[in-house]
């Protein structure tokens, strides 16, 4: 009887310590693989959506979100690192941003990856340690992926709330940062989600020569601190 209760514990712990990681993060879509084409996560003008593993009473849950989420109810499996999808659905919010376009369809993509199988698929899953971060590939029965990393463009989410001062806005020729630190990770992106500028900042005011951007709209993202839209003129 005590090999019996010490097994079931064993067994216990290890089906729980085989996921420990899945929960015990957040997790933030970075870039989707599918039908071999690889798509950069789009920067919205809100913050993007936490993709959560969540037990409730045993039963299991993911919900993968962008701007959308895609919620399913899965099991996993004690052998290999995989889930089965046995049901969900997705939200039907309407993101009306200025790269909405992109955004929507990147909310379709993350949708149609785990609706568009059939009660049964089994995904994948790898977590890839990379030292002060960590990164979850979830594979699909076709063999499309899903990259999320469990931090937010290096920014954790309980200090995204933190402001900092740009002007002019419109800018044409030089951008100036106030209310920052030294030593932060900057990068600057197009509406499409393409990096088109990084740098670290040198003091507590920088100015960024944008005089060679394409007139637009621009997000600007430095770490500890929310994202902030401004327009090149």
């Amino acid at each position: 009887m005590k090999k019996a209760l010490l097994f079931l514990t064993f067994l216990s712990n290890f089906i729980s310590a085989q996921n420990a990681d899945l929960f015990s993060n957040n997790w933030y879509i970075s870039q989707m693989i599918i039908n071999n084409q690889t798509t950069v996560s789009p920067i919205m003008q809100v913050p993007t959506g936490t993709s959560l593993f969540s037990n409730n009473g045993g039963t299991y849950n993911f919900n993968s979100s962008y701007y959308n989420t895609a919620g399913s109810t899965i099991t996993f499996n004690t052998v290999t690192d995989s889930f089965t999808r046995q049901g969900g659905g997705c939200t039907l919010l309407v993101y009306n941003g200025t790269n909405a376009t992109a955004a929507q369809a990147y909310d379709q993509k993350n949708c149609d990856f785990y609706l568009n199988t059939t009660s049964g698929a089994i995904f994948n899953y790898q977590i890839v340690n990379n030292g002060s971060s960590k990164t979850l590939i979830i594979t699909s029965p076709n063999g499309d992926k899903i990259y999320y990393n469990n931090s937010f463009l290096g920014t954790k989410d309980h200090v995204i709330e933190k402001s900092i001062k740009i002007y002019p806005n419109p800018a044409k020729d030089f951008l100036t940062i106030e209310n920052i630190e030294r030593n932060l990770n900057l990068k600057i992106y197009e509406m499409s989600g393409k990096l088109v500028y990084e740098t670290l900042t040198s003091d507590k005011s920088v100015k960024v020569d944008v005089s060679q951007f394409q007139k637009g709209q621009y997000i600007l993202m430095i770490e500890n601190f929310k994202p902030e839209l401004f327009i090149k003129d």
